[in-house]
């Protein structure tokens, strides 16, 4: 413990005894470090920041439909987060970087040979932030050359602002190019099946129509229900016919005129009924007459029935869908004309009038602190050093 206690003491006597070597050493070091320092390419940023995205698709398409299931949220139909990482990789895209290089000439800049290695310089100086309200922020830096002139170091703050602010402009622009395309497409999909829907619809209705022409069909449950009342009355005209004539038969006898009378208009009654049951006069107007029937054939209202109902049905549908169709179809065309801004500025770029970068006060003070470091290590092991120098000299020798 004494020997530890000796050797600091011995250690902080040295650097007392040497702190004359050691405060020129830093002053120097110091000074030339911010003499370079002076002469370093001076970086400035500049910063723009544009307001969470709203997604528009909801309002048109198949999302539309998908959004207002109970599962939407979960499966991330409808969610702002989409749209977010679309413009984040629109922003990050090679298409973005190689606008901004050619419209601010940059490869001259960066003294680079060729796009490649210019999209690589600039993406190292360009930051985009998503920030816990989810705006967007781009930062976009511009750098002087070395020992750089008043007019250099203006040109490099304007050059930033203006990259930031066209990083934006392109953003906006290209967003709309793929907005206006996914609008177009849909648009020209959704008109397919539009009219698709219109030629089923008149081939549904043309069905139908033809179906009740064909077979005197106006109002199926109507007429079912109608031709169901009039078989029952006759019916019940038959039952009523003959208990008349079984009471004549008991009373009055078989050759009564009365008896005979009414036995001919039960057959009658009976034929009338046949006739109708089989749908008699129904199947001679199915053939060429121009008159039309609101009596069905017992034994073809199921069949009838389930024709009528099949095309009925398939109307029915086709009027729905062209329900879905007509206004979708409309929206597309909308969306595919609308030529609005899709990005909202929230802090366009400014001027910035203080440099990101070099921060020459650290820069100063880190080597200013090596400096103390380097020379006290030097002076500690200086007498190690010339022993061990003289040693190796006299074993040479």
């Amino acid at each position: 413990m004494e020997n530890k206690e000796k050797k600091t003491i011995n250690y902080l006597y040295i650097l007392l005894e040497h702190w004359k070597i050691i405060s020129i050493i830093f002053i120097v070091v110091s000074i030339i470090t911010a003499g370079i320092s002076l002469t370093l390419p001076r970086w400035y940023r500049a910063q723009t920041t544009i307001l969470p995205p709203t997604s528009e698709e909801g309002k048109f398409g198949f999302s539309s439909l998908i959004g207002n299931l109970p599962f939407a949220t979960a499966l991330g139909f409808g969610e702002a987060q989409k749209e977010t990482d679309l413009l984040l990789a629109i922003l990050k895209s090679r298409t973005v970087m190689e606008s901004v290089c050619s419209k601010f000439n940059l490869m001259k800049r960066y003294k680079t040979k060729n796009m490649e290695e210019t999209v690589k310089r600039l993406r190292k100086h360009v930051a985009v932030r998503v920030d816990d309200e989810g705006t967007i922020t781009v930062m976009v830096e511009a750098g002087t050359p070395f020992l750089a002139s008043k007019e250099e170091v203006e040109e490099a703050k304007d050059l930033s602002k203006d990259m930031a602010n066209f990083f934006i402009q392109e953003l906006d622009r290209i967003n709309r190019k793929l907005k206006t395309e996914k609008a177009h497409n849909f648009r020209v999909f959704i008109e397919k099946r539009y009219h698709q829907n219109l030629t089923d619809l008149h081939q549904a209705e043309d069905s139908l129509k033809q179906f009740q022409e064909k077979y005197g069909i106006v109002a199926l449950p109507e007429q079912t229900k109608a031709t169901i009342t009039t078989g029952a009355e006759l019916k019940a005209q038959i039952f009523a016919k003959e208990i008349e004539a079984r009471f004549l038969r008991n009373y009055v006898g078989r050759s009564h005129i009365d008896y005979i009378k009414v036995k001919n208009e039960l057959k009658a009654l009976q034929h009338k009924y046949d006739e109708f049951k089989k749908g008699a006069d129904f199947e001679k107007i199915l053939g060429k007459e121009e008159s039309k029937s609101l009596f069905l054939p017992f034994k073809k209202i199921p069949e009838f029935e389930m024709q009528y109902l099949r095309l009925f049905r398939e109307v029915t549908f086709q009027e729905k869908l062209m329900e879905f169709l007509l206004p979708e179809y409309e929206q597309a065309k909308i969306q595919e004309a609308k030529d609005t801004p899709t990005v909202q500025v929230l802090d366009k770029a400014v001027r910035p009038e203080r440099k990101y970068k070099p921060k020459r006060a650290l820069i100063v003070i880190f080597y200013g602190f090596l400096s103390i470091v380097l020379s006290s290590a030097v002076i500690f092991f200086k007498p190690t050093f010339i022993t061990f120098y003289k040693n190796f000299k006299e074993k040479n020798e």
